[in-house]
């Protein structure tokens, strides 16, 4: 068990340091923390980032893509977007069997609440199982990645330009 978190060798690929910290709170420490701006650099950063979305987007329906499980956190990030980053996005989700009805309604009620347009993605049940339980088996640690990648479909984003 990593001496600093609660990681563990439950997770196969994990590496621990001489220390006992694993592979997961030294990329946290060395890379992310570096660049983790919350103060006010941080909101500056952000900001110019965001202006550069809505400026690129400016004449088209949407500037930007969003996908939304219907968790708490993509459906804060959907509600920060629009209510106070003024963005337009695009929402997308991808229903691969496992929705709650939990979940369902929280997507209709966040879309419905803020006029946001939805674009879901239903995979075909059987090929998911089957591409899981693959991963699974095989010892990938990353199971979900099936489902995410159902994300990338290059053509179809072109009539959304």
């Amino acid at each position: 068990m990593c001496s600093n978190c609660v990681m563990d060798t439950t997770d196969s690929l994990i590496r621990f340091d001489d220390k006992g910290v694993c592979d997961h709170c030294l990329t946290f420490y060395q890379h992310t923390l570096p660049n983790w701006h919350t103060d006010q650099s941080g909101a500056i950063q952000l900001e110019r980032l965001v202006e550069s979305i809505r400026s690129d987007g400016r004449g088209k329906d949407f500037d930007c893509i969003i996908g939304m499980s219907g968790g708490i956190d993509s459906s804060y990030l959907t509600y920060l977007a629009k209510e106070e980053m003024g963005l337009r996005p695009l929402v997308f989700h991808v229903d691969a069997g496992w929705n709650s009805q939990i979940a369902v309604n929280n997507i209709e009620r966040l879309i419905d609440g803020l006029g946001l347009d939805l674009f879901t993605e239903v995979i075909d049940w059987p090929e998911m199982r089957d591409l899981q339980l693959a991963f699974f088996k095989s010892g990938v640690s990353h199971i979900d990645t099936p489902q995410d990648h159902a994300q990338i479909y290059p053509d179809r984003w072109k009539s959304f330009d």
